[in-house]
């Protein structure tokens, strides 16, 4: 079901009875605002988070360095039924004698206790099904992805040139702090709706100019973290170059500042829930 209503974060919300079905693109800008954040940067094409921290006024930063063809569990929540996995395709070909992985596929699946389950899938060949699920498609943009007026996902595409020797299209994933996910919540992502104490210390000037260093208590870790203000970049408003994001960067594919390590969030198939971490 292809609806053009937009989600009420992106703009004032217009009232369209849910058996109407109406077409054509919807000319709607992304939120100016959204405290959890994935960025897929398109230079080294490893997949790149960004979370934003505002009890800590902050922005912290982290790549998972994972292998096309895995799985990830973005977004966990056993309580509300939902799922947000993303799964990585390659380079064209290495780079640097390095493959570069992108997000291909994003899967938002809902499957309510004693429901028929509810799924869309983003990707090369996109789907939907079932009535809680609602999709609203900026042509050659983004789609946004909303489950029961309660949780919503924002996927954007960012085109490369088509006879670029290494890099390929990929997604990008934005997800707003005000969904209401249950206690469950967990993924690379969802773990962080509920916001970890965080304290930056020792902040110093790095080697390079264009970098910072410091340390980082959080979740009972001391970490070295390191500030770039080139290094990731956020698609939002320029969907072809991106803007640059001053972030502390987590080394190591986060570990510390996420729960267990990335090895963890790897799942069997697209509708997986997390487990355990």
């Amino acid at each position: 079901m292809l609806y053009a209503t937009p989600p009420p974060w992106v703009q004032v919300p217009i009232t369209t009875p849910s058996s109407q079905v109406l077409s054509g693109p919807l000319e709607t800008a992304l939120p100016p605002t959204v405290n959890l954040v994935f960025v897929c940067h398109p230079v080294d094409g490893d997949p790149h988070f960004i979370i934003r921290l505002p009890g800590s006024n902050m922005d912290v930063c982290f790549n998972i360095d994972s292998k096309p063809g895995h799985i990830l569990s973005l977004v966990s929540d056993m309580g509300t039924g939902v799922v947000v996995n993303g799964q990585l395709i390659s380079s064209k070909q290495p780079h640097k004698n390095r493959v570069s992985s992108y997000f291909g596929i994003i899967s938002v699946y809902h499957q309510p206790a004693g429901v028929t389950s509810c799924s869309a899938l983003i990707g090369p060949q996109s789907s939907a099904s079932c009535y809680s699920v609602t999709i609203s498609i900026v042509k050659n943009s983004h789609v946004t992805v909303t489950i029961d007026n309660s949780i919503r996902v924002t996927v954007l595409l960012h085109r490369v040139w088509r006879k670029h020797p290494v890099n390929v299209d990929f997604l990008g994933l934005y997800i707003p702090s005000n969904n209401q996910y249950s206690p469950l919540v967990h993924g690379l992502i969802g773990q962080f709706s509920r916001e970890p104490e965080v304290s930056v210390y020792d902040v110093h000037e790095g080697p390079d100019p264009l970098k910072e260093e410091a340390t980082m208590e959080v979740k009972g870790h001391t970490l070295r973290v390191t500030r770039y203000f080139l290094l990731l970049k956020d698609f939002r408003h320029d969907r072809k170059r991106g803007s640059n994001v001053y972030c502390w960067f987590v080394h190591n594919s986060g570990k510390g500042f996420i729960d267990g390590r990335y090895g963890d969030y790897i799942m069997p198939d697209l509708n997986s829930f997390l487990q355990t971490v």
